[in-house]
């Protein structure tokens, strides 16, 4: 072999290693906490203001690895080519090949071993090494990254640019709004971490709720209109004493000719301070604090911060007409992320008993959701939120008992209607029969 062969050979190791690099770098800021680097910034140590800068700006950053993890292939792939080639074509040859034959094995050789090199040595290890020591690597390999991204700047910045206009018309995230870790990533680890006991099942269903929370409605929580206790604005105050006792509420919505047209709220603290002071002959309304109201479709992260701002415990939900849908209190909001808090005035009644093998009695007011994680359906949301929601949109008519509907794999049969409103039902999955294709 001449000099230029060593040369080459010498490129194509450097390119391999310029390419674990950034395999290395891309593993380490996909894997480091960003407020472990900013905290580290915070304490002085070496690079990490730099590193923690690197990780604010994940579009940069990602197009700067992807570009340059592509431009050092093509070159360890071209350089293989260019310095194995023809060495190898001879060899070949002189062992009696014909000339196509030996053109063609060669460069399928240099071809898989190339691919090999790169995958094994400029990708798999380093990224495995980086990802076990996140935060060491993201310091060490930080200036390697900012000299590549100085170099590739121009190029990365089209890259970026091109690469948003062609996936907008397919919805695609813009890139600089790309984050180093998505949220399906770390629904991943949880499960894993779920798997190997060092997350609880409570913990797992917690986590999965705070990432569901910002996508949730506040006519997803809250208490619908038909179950709201509430008060006429002209109720004596003695009733008004008897209804709080036994409602158990400390908030009430009060309301002047219907219930759509709620007036205010009557706390019973205040109630109970009027009644010791003997203001036995006061109206409602003088004692009455404002409503704050919001509509079903406010987000429930949105209204649950407006609470907090405003430190109000309970807001009235208005439909698009303006009438009251019903009530959302933050102990509801809570529950969507922490599950049922029950307090000593809440009846604990299960929402759900299994009475045989896929066979199950529910309450009508259980979200669909929990009834499809509960019975492996897939039952759909648009005909409404609940499992009563669901029969009336498909009876087309109000229920009565011993009302019988098949949905997806789910025999219903309700079981008990009080007024217009379903109380319980009866599922009953289907019972598939194996595949047998399998």
């Amino acid at each position: 072999m001449n000099l230029e062969n060593w040369l080459g050979l010498a490129g194509l190791l450097a390119a391999v290693v310029g390419r674990g690099a950034l395999a290395a770098a891309r593993a380490a800021f996909t894997h480091v906490r960003r407020s472990r680097l900013r905290q580290m910034a915070g304490e002085g140590v070496q690079n990490a203001r730099q590193a923690a800068r690197l990780a604010e700006e994940a579009s940069r950053l990602l197009g700067t690895l992807y570009l340059g993890d592509a431009l050092l292939a093509v070159l360890a792939t071209a350089l293989a080519v260019l310095t194995l080639l023809p060495p190898l074509v001879d060899a070949l040859v002189g062992s009696g090949l014909p000339m196509a034959w030996a053109q063609g094995g060669a460069l399928t050789l240099i071809l898989v071993g190339t691919t090999s090199l790169l995958l094994t040595f400029g990708q798999l290890v380093p990224e495995a090494v980086a990802a076990a020591h996140a935060e060491r690597w993201a310091l060490r390999l930080t200036w390697i990254v900012r000299l590549v991204q100085i170099a590739l700047w121009p190029p990365v910045r089209l890259l970026v640019w091109f690469t948003n206009r062609l996936a907008a018309p397919f919805g695609g995230v813009p890139f600089s709004e790309t984050s180093l870790i998505s949220e399906e990533e770390i629904k991943t680890l949880v499960d894993a971490g779920e798997e190997e006991g060092i997350i609880e099942e409570e913990e797992r269903e917690m986590i999965y709720s705070i990432f569901a929370f910002g996508d949730t409605l506040a006519r997803e929580v809250m208490v619908p209109r038909i179950d709201i206790v509430a008060l006429d604005v002209d109720t004596p105050l003695p009733e008004a004493v008897e209804r709080v006792v036994e409602a158990g509420h400390s908030r009430i919505p009060v309301y002047e000719g219907s219930i759509d047209n709620i007036v205010g709220l009557l706390y019973a603290k205040d109630l109970l301070a009027y009644l010791r002071d003997g203001h036995t002959d006061l109206s409602l309304r003088e004692i009455l604090r404002p409503a704050y109201f919001v509509p079903e479709t406010k987000k429930v992260d949105d209204l649950l911060r407006e609470m907090q701002q405003h430190r109000i415990h309970m807001a009235i939900v208005v439909d698009e007409y303006g009438g009251t849908a019903g009530l959302v209190t933050v102990e509801d909001i809570l529950e969507e992320i922490v599950g049922e808090i029950q307090d000593e005035y809440d009846e604990e009644e299960p929402v759900f008993e299994q009475i045989g093998e896929g066979e199950y009695i529910i309450d009508a007011r259980m979200d669909l959701d929990d009834v499809n994680e509960l019975l492996g359906t897939e039952l759909s949301s648009e005909a409404g939120e609940t499992l009563g929601g669901l029969i009336y949109c498909t009876l087309g008519k109000v229920p009565e008992p011993g009302d019988r509907l098949q949905v997806d794999g789910l025999e219903i049969e309700v079981l008990t209607v009080k007024g217009r409103r379903i109380g319980k039902v009866r599922g009953r999955l289907e019972k598939r029969e194996p595949d047998e294709r399998i």
